[in-house]
């Protein structure tokens, strides 16, 4: 749906890490000599496996996947690894391999950013110098940091935190969201810096669900820990863009995937894409699983590759109504996107707090015309200050703080009317004029739901279209209905131009959407549908 960059996560043999939590088996035993040795050599192999792979000219390609097959040839992903993130039973940062490879790494071609889970132990300025001295580049380095506190203290860890910032790197922070640590966690959202996420894991293997005031005081730390209490259905056909891979190069969607047919170094990775998509469970219980799909919010709040958990705190969020805000075979927003709307939006009374909550104003990018996506929307309509309706014909930037109301439209000749009611007859279409203030900005031929348009039906009107008038029309199909719109009229242009209104450029804005109609606008902020 969204990216086409392909996330990794690896999970090396390491297991042993030198905190000693209570509730954690890996902290159980400390790793041999022999087992570092064999993690490292299955570490390197991965990374070799990604930055050694040039083609045949001996130049360097973006990011492949796997070695050189028995046939001798280059076998690429459908698209090229965008980031891996390393997830270990244990703690590897404390050791110097993991961040040779990461630094090695960053530097490949086409690699977005590259990064860790880490109990965030290990010496700041000394690791970061071994990851630049391999070529790693510090701001593509992402670390989601867990406080343990039964291991370290409030100071200690926040001022971890700073000196990872001081390098230039970004982070996230979290913690599981034991009852019994309450008032700890918040003394660490007081003290961490305003603009560092602090993530609340819910707490698995209580003998008890959280009361209505822990569920409250969590969400006051984190604004998106309902999410955590969300149960989300498995949906593997929102994994197609991920792979989790293992020491030994087994393979599967993410961490709670079954294993997947073939190997990371057996050269039939593509075949691996190719293959229907298979998933075992029910729900995906953990933020590796439901935190790396592309569902919109995901996106949304955290970027093109949310399981970094770093926030994207957008000047400006754009989304489309139908298959995003609303999934396709259903008629309403689901009650998780309408908190995390409610959580996002500037139009709330208590739009304050720290990280990106209350931060950004919502627009709707749409092909509906503002009616429509009213009633469509009735539930959330208060949390948007306008949008980008009926595909760019008609852009609105509401009324707030004393502003005045602004619009424009995008007007089509009404010749257009009739030139289309006379193709409309011969294609068992009806036609659907929407006009305001006097001035026609849309025209839809609508035909029975179970005769869809078809791609050469378009063209075929679009020639005749130029005939009588060329470039004053663009045509757009969606399912069976066929779209007219002015040529100025888009969606990117919309958006450029409520940005423009806000005084925000297009890049600090963050735009969703499911269809072709929906690619430029998310060009816009550098993400490549």
């Amino acid at each position: 749906m969204f990216t086409k960059k392909t996330m990794i996560l690896y999970r090396g043999s390491l297991k042993s890490c030198n905190y000693r939590c209570s509730y954690c088996p890996f902290s159980k035993r400390r790793g041999s000599l022999s087992e570092w040795d064999r993690d490292r050599e299955q570490w390197m192999r991965f990374v070799d496996s990604l930055v050694n792979c040039g083609n045949e000219s001996g130049e360097q390609d973006p990011p492949l996947f796997g070695d050189r097959a028995a046939d001798g040839k280059r076998h690429r992903l459908p698209y090229p690894a965008g980031a891996v993130m390393v997830t270990p039973y244990g703690e590897a940062l404390i050791h110097d391999w993991y961040w040779q490879g990461l630094g090695r790494l960053s530097a490949a071609g086409g690699m977005d950013c590259v990064g860790a889970q880490t109990n965030l132990s290990f010496p700041v300025k000394e690791s970061v110098e071994t990851y630049r001295k391999a070529g790693g580049m510090t701001e593509k380095l992402r670390l989601w940091a867990t406080f343990h506190p039964e291991m370290t203290s409030v100071e200690r860890f926040t001022a971890q935190c700073r000196r990872v910032r001081e390098e230039g790197a970004a982070l996230s922070a979290g913690v599981v969201g034991a009852p019994e640590n309450l008032e700890v966690i918040r003394r660490l959202r007081k003290e961490l810096p305003e603009d560092i996420y602090l993530w609340v894991n819910k707490m698995d293997g209580a003998r008890r669900p959280y009361t209505d005031q822990e569920i409250q005081a969590f969400s006051d730390i984190d604004p998106v820990f309902f999410r955590e209490l969300a149960a989300v259905r498995a949906d593997v056909s929102r994994c197609r863009d991920r792979l989790f891979v293992e020491a030994d190069g087994s393979l599967r969607r993410c961490n709670i995937g079954p294993l997947l047919e073939g190997n990371w170094y057996d050269g039939q990775e593509r075949q691996i894409f190719e293959r229907p998509p298979v998933c075992g469970r029910r729900r995906c219980s953990c933020y590796l699983a439901y935190g790396g799909r592309d569902d919109v919010m995901n996106y949304v709040l955290f970027g093109v590759y949310p399981l970094f958990r770093i926030p994207r705190r957008a000047g400006a969020v754009f989304l489309d109504i139908q298959g995003t805000l609303i999934p396709e075979g259903e008629s309403e927003i689901p009650v998780v996107t309408r908190r995390a709307l409610e959580m996002i939006s500037s139009r709330r009374e208590d739009a304050d707090g720290p990280s990106f909550r209350g931060r950004g104003k919502l627009f709707f990018a749409t092909t509906m015309p503002v009616k429509e996506a009213r009633r469509r929307c009735r539930d959330v309509w208060h949390l948007f200050s306008g949008g980008v309706f009926a595909g760019g014909g008609h852009v609105v930037l509401e009324q707030e703080r004393g502003q005045e109301k602004r619009e424009i439209f995008y007007p089509l000749d009404r010749k257009w009317v009739e030139i289309l009611r006379r193709e409309a007859s011969g294609c068992r279409a009806r036609v659907l004029v929407y006009e305001e203030k006097g001035q026609v900005y849309k025209i839809t031929l609508l035909r029975p739901g179970h005769l869809p348009w078809k791609e050469e039906e378009m063209r075929a009107l679009a020639r005749k279209c130029d005939e009588d008038e060329e470039g004053r029309i663009r045509l757009f199909m969606e399912g069976n209905c066929l779209q007219a719109v002015s040529s100025q009229a888009s969606k990117a242009r919309g958006v450029r131009t409520l940005c423009g209104w806000l005084g925000i450029p297009p890049e600090d804005a963050v735009a969703a959407g499911d269809s072709g109609e929906d690619e430029e606008m998310m060009r816009l902020w550098g993400f490549t549908p």
